[in-house]
């Protein structure tokens, strides 16, 4: 398995991908069902992960929903650089899912995604488990094509993110692998 450069992406890729040692599960479109309404205090600030890195948020559309996201990333020479991207949030029932643009060699591969909870000053994000919408696309039950070793999902409707949220196909996340972001300063 490859390490990804994603997760610094959505939540810096989501912060996604960011430790996920597996094979990205993408999108076309951003993951949920409709915006969700955001309060700008709970989500812009600084946030700091458990191995160092950090990043800034900043509500772009609370009505809508939109992040901007700041990080550090080391250019090819390993100097530092700003980084920055959009985060939609969109919300399925009581699931809050966070997705952003993923562009690989200026390519866009659609959009990086997981699910994402932000309380008590922590945001936790949980990446797709590839293996298992692998294997869901495969029996058809989710609509999408692996394109290497990567997974682009069609759009995802009501009935195929009631799937997602309902577990009745069990955990469709690696959820013993979350990243973990705490809020840092007021």
């Amino acid at each position: 398995m490859r390490k990804t450069p994603y997760v610094n992406l959505t939540l810096a890729g989501l912060i996604l991908l960011m430790t996920c040692g597996c094979s990205p599960v993408f999108s076309k479109r951003p993951v949920g069902q409709k915006p969700a309404k955001i309060v700008a205090r709970d989500w812009e600030g600084n946030w700091v992960a458990s191995d160092g890195g950090s990043l800034k948020l900043k509500v772009v559309d609370a009505d809508k929903g939109v992040l901007k996201l700041f990080w550090l990333d080391d250019d090819e020479k390993g100097n530092p650089v700003m980084k920055t991207a959009d985060v939609e949030l969109r919300e399925s029932g009581e699931w809050l899912f966070a997705s952003t643009k993923a562009e690989d060699k200026g390519q866009t591969r659609g959009f990086a995604w997981g699910r994402i909870k932000n309380e008590d000053r922590q945001i936790i994000l949980w990446l797709p488990d590839d293996k298992i919408f692998k294997r869901l696309v495969k029996d058809g039950v989710f609509p999408g094509k692996l394109d290497g070793d990567d997974l682009i999902l069609d759009e995802l409707k009501a009935q195929h993110l009631k799937i997602v949220t309902s577990g009745e196909r069990g955990v469709l996340f690696e959820w013993d692998k979350p990243a973990v972001f705490v809020k840092v300063g007021n």
